[in-house]
């Protein structure tokens, strides 16, 4: 009896040595409660977030530049059939002025102050002028007519060609007295012979002796040439 009563004590000393190393290893390996895994996936939550924001951004200034090219592009558009309908405008209103050769090389035509006045340019061409007013197609006849400085090319009553001179430059015309309607582009006497300008553009018919007599007179009376 003595000696179970011995054992006993050290039998459960030892299973409670026992039960505490096995509850100390159970909790080693326990795993993370629920609120340390949600911690630890955070960040990278947050970088997912932040990665797909950019995207979006990145996708939004995309789409809106895209737009804005869209719209310039057809600004453009619209700009240039605007010009074009103004073109065959003019075209249409003045076609007695001067032939359809010279319409087809402006490049643009803009209304001007004036009511019923267009400006109209082209590269290879130049820049012209037009009016519809039978008050300035009147004034405009009369000083072709009268003016010492002017000269006639074509005049069969209605419509008239010609050019007037001041200095260096000349100021070739058209008016259809009839219609009330002018055309006027003006040139330097220097780089180019009015009449035979005229004759270029259609305007009149020109003959080779006419272009002749009217560079030689135009030569005659240069400043230049009367101090050689």
């Amino acid at each position: 009896m003595s000696h179970r009563r011995i054992l006993a004590p050290a039998l459960l000393a030892a299973s409670v040595a026992l039960t505490a190393c096995g509850g100390g290893s159970d909790e080693a390996t326990e795993t993370p409660a629920p609120s340390e895994q949600s911690e630890s996936a955070e960040p990278t939550t947050s970088a997912e977030e932040a990665e797909t924001e950019e995207t979006s951004s990145s996708s939004a200034t995309g789409a809106a530049s895209s737009t804005s090219t869209r719209a310039s592009t057809s600004t453009k558009s619209d700009d240039k059939e605007a010009a074009d309908e103004t073109v065959t405008e003019v075209a249409e209103t003045f076609a007695s002025l001067a032939p359809e050769s010279l319409f087809a090389q402006f490049e643009t035509c803009s209304e001007t102050g004036v009511s019923g006045s267009y400006d109209c340019s082209g590269a290879e061409i130049g820049q012209f002028q037009f009016f519809d007013s039978e008050a300035k197609a009147a004034s405009t006849t009369q000083l072709l007519t009268e003016l010492r400085s002017s000269r006639i090319v074509e005049d069969d009553g209605e419509r008239i060609v010609g050019w007037s001179t001041l200095g260096t430059s000349a100021i070739i015309t058209v008016v259809d007295n009839e219609r009330g309607q002018v055309l006027q582009q003006l040139v330097s006497t220097e780089q180019e012979d009015p009449r035979e300008r005229i004759g270029k553009l259609g305007l009149a018919e020109v003959s080779e002796e006419d272009a002749t007599q009217a560079t030689t007179t135009t030569s005659a009376a240069s400043p230049t040439s009367s101090r050689r």
